[in-house]
């Protein structure tokens, strides 16, 4: 076996033992595989160290462990400093270096990192305020299938922020969630068929059956 096997192994057999309870094997296994310089064992390692299963929590630690894994290329764990700078969890509250980590993740596909730029811009937190960066930010996740990003880039069409005003567009994004089951996007869903007539009605259903066939059950 190769060194490299071995340490995917170490990962695999770590993922194992967590998924089992048993947080001493994980840790051990996790350990192995980040004393051997693997960023997904550095990862899981800090994952670890985040909640303090198989080991004394330590959130600085988990840190330092994510900054590693990031610094490595490793999308999940430059989608949690983005989150941890954003909070100031573990690390000094700075919403630059949160924008930076969040954006790496996100222009690597992280769904949510992608949805949480969109958060900030268009809530203008630590960053300048633009819906269009948030309309494309949304769109990424929501065509990923993310119930959350489908709901909020829904509500810039109705509202026109970012996008051209668009009820249609906004109930075919929005019907999605509203059949998972979000309350909220019940509301705006109602709302919506509210604003619409008949002939719209007709085309927003045609549409969302259409985004429910491309964009919905893909994540969460």
């Amino acid at each position: 076996m190769s060194f490299s096997a071995t340490v995917h192994a170490a990962v695999n057999d770590g993922i194992a033992a967590y998924g089992k309870g048993d947080y001493a094997m994980a840790f051990k296994e996790f350990s192995a595989a980040a004393n051997a310089g693997d960023a997904a064992g550095k990862h899981m390692l800090a994952s670890l160290y985040y909640t303090g299963q198989g080991v004394g929590k330590d959130v600085k630690k988990a840190a330092a462990l994510f900054a590693e894994a990031a610094q490595a290329g490793y999308t999940p764990s430059m989608a949690n400093l983005g989150l941890m700078y954003s909070k100031g969890d573990g690390v000094p509250q700075d919403l630059q270096r949160a924008e930076h980590y969040a954006t790496l993740a996100a222009e690597k596909g992280d769904v949510q990192a992608q949805f949480n730029l969109g958060q900030s811009y268009r809530k203008g937190a630590g960053v300048p305020q633009s819906h269009e960066k948030a309309a494309l930010w949304y769109r990424k996740a929501a065509e990923a299938g993310s119930l959350a990003a489908q709901n909020e880039y829904g509500l810039l069409f109705a509202q026109g922020h970012g996008v051209p005003q668009d009820y249609v567009q906004a109930f075919a994004w929005i019907d999605m969630p509203a059949n998972a089951g979000d309350p909220q996007a019940i509301k705006n869903r109602t709302q919506l068929l509210s604003i619409l007539d008949a002939k719209g009605q007709v085309a927003a259903r045609k549409l969302a059956a259409e985004y429910a066939a491309k964009y919905g059950g893909k994540a969460r």
